[in-house]
């Protein structure tokens, strides 16, 4: 059987393309992304309990791993600086989270 041209076939294949999948694809990299940083989470809290952490040591360490980070991005920055910088990703995470 001879396939036969449809051009409104045509029309929403190009839509599925173009329009559809990007949408479905942020979907499943958004959800990728959070079962990443779940997994993370995940893995510290299991250092933590290898290494018999109390929570406000848990905590200490989670600060001192992000300073690490933001020191490591911005590594001619005074600690002052840095801290600043801290707070406020750390609100704007906090802000953008209340939107959703």
């Amino acid at each position: 059987m001879l396939a036969v041209f449809s051009p409104e076939v045509e029309l929403v294949k190009l839509l599925e393309v173009n329009y559809i999948m990007p949408e479905q694809t942020f979907i499943l990299d958004k959800a990728k992304r959070k079962a990443k940083i779940e997994q993370t989470v995940r893995g510290f809290l299991n250092v933590l309990d290898e290494n018999r952490l109390e929570m406000e040591d848990g905590l200490v360490a989670w600060n001192m791993l992000g300073f690490t980070m933001f020191q490591n991005s911005y590594p001619n920055e005074s600690h002052t600086a840095i801290q600043q910088r801290m707070i406020e990703y750390s609100k704007t995470v906090f802000a953008s989270r209340q939107k959703n």
